[in-house]
């Protein structure tokens, strides 16, 4: 009987130092950061070269998605697509996605990135631009930056057609993929041990038979 625990020992040993490898990619949680509540204001069109661009510095590596409000209600949406880019400090194009307008909702908080991963403290440009649109395209909303600013905002600049947006920053929320803190893997390493010393013991038994 003393090998038998002594054998689960190992191997539950070996089971939790696996485990513990794997579970940071394999157990996660979502964390969203977003605006404080305050008044918000739209620039009229991101249409005809009018690019919206916003700096911002991700507090993770792993980006699930980044929402922006936007109002598609009063332009058409027969054609046209909302190009979304994501450059670094050098210029290279990190993310670059085009969503048809047709797709968007007619208002309301819009996933416009998916599944991105970047350097957490690096700084970045989102930019948004409407491309081959029928009139002015959606409308998209912004925030004064000293009261809504979000964490990743509020150290960057909003910039519309090439000029800086005084004290703005897009209306966003980025919601991220997180692992799970080391004490929250406490539990499966005690089923882990379970099963295993349960497997063992069932094992001893049917042989003894």
């Amino acid at each position: 009987m003393k090998k038998i625990y002594i054998s689960a020992s190992i191997l539950t040993v070996a089971a939790v130092i696996i485990f513990l490898c794997m579970a940071p990619h394999l157990i996660r949680t979502s964390i969203v950061s977003e605006n404080k509540v305050s008044y918000e204001q739209p620039v009229p069109s991101v249409a005809h070269g009018l690019i919206l661009s916003q700096q911002f510095v991700p507090q993770y590596e792993q980006i699930e998605s980044i929402d922006v409000y936007i109002n598609a209600l009063s332009c058409s949406r027969e054609e046209g697509s909302l190009c979304v880019k994501i450059t670094g400090g050098s210029a290279e194009v990190l993310y670059d996605n085009k969503l048809p307008l047709a797709m968007l909702p007619e208002y309301g908080m819009t996933s416009i990135v998916k599944d991105v991963t970047l350097a957490a403290g690096d700084t970045y440009n989102l930019t948004i631009e409407a491309v081959d649109t029928l009139d002015d395209g959606p409308a998209i909303s912004f925030f004064p930056n000293e009261i809504a600013a979000n964490e990743e905002e509020c150290r960057g600049g909003l910039t519309y057609a090439g000029q800086l947006l005084e004290n703005a920053v897009l209306r966003a929320a980025f919601r991220y993929s997180v692992p799970l803190s080391p004490i929250n893997y406490l539990p499966y390493c005690l089923f882990i041990a379970f099963v295993i010393f349960l497997c063992m013991e069932s094992l001893a038994l049917s042989a003894r038979k």
